[in-house]
């Protein structure tokens, strides 16, 4: 009898050792790491504040959970939509992307991006977000990504050269051409009163839309015979000689090179030139675009989008971190980008007053998703004024050439 009472103890006790071992087998298999999904996000930007504003956007969300681990590469706008399409497979893409707000819809339509309607459900606010920036990231009722950035374009003056001549910042096209003329000065040390980047292309159909349209007319009437006097404002300012024939080969970058060696008094450019401005101690100031029928605002920017195929929830994860104000708010002052969200905006303004033309601008803009075809619409603007400002030309020739080319 005992020996079986003994046998008995024995067999419990191997089993519950047996038991044991198990369940901590079980817990040492729980607790080993799960490894580390990298992700990769592609970027155009090449200025050295967006860089750092990246960088630490990316350290950021690396630190903040151990699920991911996100690094980014820089790769040329010009090289861009050439890498996607030419790429062996998709496995070479990117899991993100910080896409240009024109390049987006063309970019969905061929199947490249993610649809993220029901990954963003419940994460994201759109209506924290300024309305048109939104329409960017939007396409047949679908999300395809969030809004990073965004900005417009304004007049940058040099407020010593607006002293000596005693003159106050216009606010109608008339006044406008008039100071222009008054700042220009000829002889061996030549300026001139205006410049804006007239380079082909999608930058020059940039500058040239907020022209158009404070014509009174709309994204969709880009052929009404309203346009032609935008180009009518162009045609005066060339032949003031207040604004530079150069203008054609001059990028974005060139045209702020021309303002700080003081041989433009004013241009027409965005929030990312100012940081030089800043650096190099220049006096200058900047004042809202100047109204005809009305103000012409084009809003741009880039959005995040996540690549179709590649790992969404990881893309989500990043969207949803940056989508917390005090990360969208820290990056923005890095990278001195106008927050898409409407109350940072107005923060952010207040915290940079030379900034604050932008902002208020911001809510008096069209995104460039409001331009019908706005692909064909920059070719017609480019090719338009591009013989403009390249040789001797006849208006109602340019004038007939644009609208053809919007029509067709």
């Amino acid at each position: 009898m005992k020996r079986d009472f003994f046998k008995f103890f024995v067999l419990l006790f191997l089993m519950g050792f047996v038991g044991c071992g198990d369940k901590n087998m079980e817990e040492a298999q729980q607790e080993e790491p799960e490894e580390v999904q990298k992700l990769m996000l592609w970027s155009y930007c090449e200025t050295e504040t967006q860089q750092e504003g990246l960088d630490k956007l990316v350290q950021g969300f690396n630190e903040s959970q151990d699920k991911y681990q996100i690094s980014w590469e820089y790769v040329p706008m010009i090289d861009f939509n050439k890498k996607l399409t030419f790429s062996a497979s998709r496995d070479d893409f990117p899991d993100l992307m910080l896409v240009d707000n024109s390049d987006m819809e063309s970019l969905i339509k061929i199947g490249l991006l993610a649809d993220l309607t029901e990954s963003l459900a419940g994460k994201i606010s759109k209506e924290e977000y300024y309305s048109e920036v939104w329409k960017s990231v939007e396409y047949q009722g679908q999300y395809y990504g969030i809004p990073f950035s965004c900005h417009n374009t304004a007049i940058i003056y040099n407020k010593q050269m607006f002293r000596e001549k005693k003159i106050n910042v216009p606010a109608t096209w008339s006044d406008f051409k008039r100071v222009a003329l008054e700042v220009t000065k000829g002889g061996s040390r030549a300026r001139y009163g205006f410049a804006m980047p007239a380079a082909s292309g999608e930058q020059v159909a940039f500058q040239f839309m907020p022209w158009i349209l404070s014509t009174g007319v709309s994204g969709q009437e880009l052929a009404d015979e309203k346009v032609l006097d935008a180009f009518r404002l162009i045609d005066q300012l060339l032949k003031d000689k207040s604004m530079p024939n150069d203008c054609m080969n001059w990028s974005q970058n060139d045209v702020t090179r021309s303002f700080l060696a003081g041989r433009v008094a004013m241009i027409q450019n965005g929030p990312w030139a100012l940081q030089e401005l800043e650096n190099l101690g220049i006096d200058y100031g900047v004042f809202e675009l100047p109204a005809y029928v009305c103000q012409g605002i084009v809003l741009g920017g880039e959005n995040l989008a996540a690549v179709e195929g590649k790992n969404l929830e990881g893309a989500v994860a990043f969207m949803d971190y940056y989508n917390q104000e005090e990360v969208m708010e820290e990056i923005c002052q890095v990278t001195r980008n106008i927050p898409p969200k409407r109350e940072l905006a107005k923060d952010f303004g207040e915290k940079n007053p030379d900034y604050q033309v932008f902002v208020d601008q911001m809510e008096k803009g069209i995104s460039i998703t409001s331009v019908n075809d706005w692909k064909n619409v920059c070719q017609a603007i480019s090719d338009s004024l591009n013989k403009m400002f390249g040789s001797e030309y006849n208006m109602r020739q340019i004038w007939q050439q644009y609208k053809d080319e919007i029509l067709r």
